[in-house]
C-alpha cells in the first residue's frame, strides 16, 4: 500500500541549493515504512530535484554556474515572464527523485542526500512524495 504526501519548501535565494534530505527522512520514519520506495516529485517548472554529493559546498555554486552556462543566460528568450532560464535549467535538471527505503531510512549512499535547486526564487515549493511500502 502507498500514500501520497506534501512537504513544503521555503526558498529564500533567486538561485539556491536546499538539501532537503531531513524533511524526507522524517516523513518516512513518521510513516513507519520500513521497506520500500520513495519518489519525489516537485510540480514546479523552474526548480528541479537532483541526488547529489553532500560534502562539497561549492557543488552549489558549480551546479548554478554549469546549469546557467548550459542555458545560455546571455542569449535572449522571448518567454513572455522573463524566466525562460529558470525553465530550461529546471527541465535540464528534472522533477523527480526515486529513493529505496531501507530499515526505515533512506538508502542513499554515504555522501548522498536529496536537493531542491530553485532557480527563480524566493518561492513556496511544494514537494509530492509517493512513499510505497513492500508488499
Amino acid at each position: 500500500m502507498g500514500a501520497l504526501y506534501t512537504i513544503y519548501i521555503q526558498t529564500q535565494g533567486h538561485i539556491q541549493m536546499l538539501d532537503i534530505t531531513e524533511e524526507v527522512q522524517k516523513l518516512v520514519a513518521d510513516c513507519g515504512v520500513k521497506s520500500g520506495i520513495c519518489t519525489l516529485f516537485l510540480p514546479h517548472t523552474t526548480a528541479g530535484l537532483l541526488i547529489s554529493e553532500n560534502k562539497d559546498p561549492y557543488l552549489a555554486v558549480d551546479y548554478t554556474r554549469a546549469l546557467r552556462k548550459m542555458a545560455g543566460v546571455d542569449e535572449e528568450y522571448h518567454n513572455l515572464e522573463g524566466n525562460f532560464v529558470a525553465h530550461l535549467c529546471a527541465s535540464l535538471l528534472g522533477v523527480s527523485v526515486t529513493v529505496p527505503v531501507e530499515n526505515g531510512k533512506l538508502a542513499l549512499g554515504s555522501w548522498q542526500s536529496i536537493y531542491l535547486m530553485e532557480f527563480d526564487g524566493s518561492r513556496k515549493r511544494k514537494v509530492r512524495i509517493k512513499l510505497q511500502a513492500d508488499a
